[in-house]
């Protein structure tokens, strides 16, 4: 089953649906929650508490239980592969998603790491204090400077693949989100919101930014890429300091701790786009199964981004697939993997021998 899924209806104008559903037994299943991340794999939400320094898995039937005890108190959390990574003070931890065994402590002599996320292969981690972007190689162990100096206050980060760039969430009065280039760190854009305190951020499932505000609290959607964006808000009831949240693209809900209200919320909504270049064919991988290079038929009319997912449906990478190009998958495992085509809203199966 393809765990991360886009819902494409023939409307461009974002629509939501006015269901919450709200984790309300009081402050005995959460103590400052900071993040929340959702594993698809494990059909399950991570959560983060700052106030008792651990992390917490919260099921879908809304049973929260203990999963690991994090020194100093954990904040950003990231799933790559098979491992929970987690900002604890100046390191980056990893644990087991099996069972929580610790397998990765890098110290970055960072001052307070934040946020987090992933591009399939580096982890991108914002300190707060220090001003700074750092990039973890995981697999080696290592770390470089990213961002030596972001000009402000960076909080939340996300991927966009679709414009392969980071988007970073700033704190402060009249906030702005800033893009950075993958490749290069340079910067690519910039946004003023007019709001302050911005926490979190994460991308809805058309591509969509969502950022999480103190001041108001709330859920403000945009597109990103455009001049003057217009920014929604999702009106998302019961917030208080909404914090470094996360989409879970199976059951389309914008996840978010509530770091001053003990809570996290789980709010549905619609994302709608465009009417897909595909709609008259299904996808094909040409060859398939592959060693290597394969095309996609029909052939793309531009540029699409995608995400590459493994057979748990745990992303592993992702891009732009250029107009005719071919995509090299030769440096991959043997397994079933799957391209998820993001913009269009449709996934294709690959087997690699």
């Amino acid at each position: 089953m393809v765990l991360w899924r886009y819902c494409c209806i023939l409307m461009r104008a974002p629509i939501l649906i006015s269901l919450l559903l709200l984790c309300t037994a009081g402050t005995a299943q959460y103590s400052g929650p900071e993040s929340v991340e959702f594993d698809a794999a494990g059909d399950r939400y991570f959560v983060s508490n700052t106030g008792s320094g651990l992390i917490k898995v919260r099921s879908q039937a809304g049973v929260v239980t203990d999963f690991v005890s994090v020194s100093p108190s954990p904040y950003g959390l990231e799933i790559k592969g098979d491992t929970l990574f987690a900002c604890s003070g100046g390191s980056v931890k990893g644990y087991l998603l099996s069972d929580a065994t610790p397998v990765f402590n890098l110290n970055v002599g960072g001052t307070f790491l934040n946020g987090i996320t992933t591009d399939g292969t580096f982890l991108y981690v914002t300190d707060f204090n220090a001003a700074k972007i750092f990039r973890v190689d995981p697999a080696a162990g290592t770390f470089t400077t990213w961002v030596a100096s972001t000009g402000g206050t960076p909080n939340g980060i996300v991927y966009a693949p679709e414009h392969d760039a980071l988007l970073v969430a700033y704190w402060g009065s009249n906030a702005i989100v800033r893009g950075y280039d993958r490749t290069t760190a340079t910067i690519v854009g910039s946004v003023s919101t007019g709001l302050t305190n911005i926490d979190g951020i994460t991308l809805d499932c058309e591509g969509m930014v969502l950022i999480a505000s103190w001041n108001p609290d709330r859920i403000t959607r945009f597109e990103w890429g455009i001049v003057s964006p217009t920014f929604e808000d999702l009106l998302v009831p019961g917030l208080n300091n909404p914090a470094d949240i996360d989409f879970d693209d199976v059951h389309d809900r914008v996840c978010i701790p509530n770091a001053a209200g003990n809570t996290v919320t789980l709010h549905e909504v619609i994302c709608t786009t465009g009417i897909p270049d595909h709609t008259r064919a299904a996808l094909k991988v040409i060859p398939n199964p592959t060693t290597g290079l394969i095309s996609i038929e029909p052939s793309f009319s531009r540029d699409e981004p995608y995400i590459l997912l493994d057979n748990r449906g745990l992303m592993i990478g992702g891009g732009v697939l250029h107009h005719n190009a071919r995509l090299d998958i030769s440096g991959l495992g043997a397994g079933q993997y799957v391209l998820d085509f993001t913009r269009i809203g449709q996934s294709v199966r690959v087997v690699k021998e």
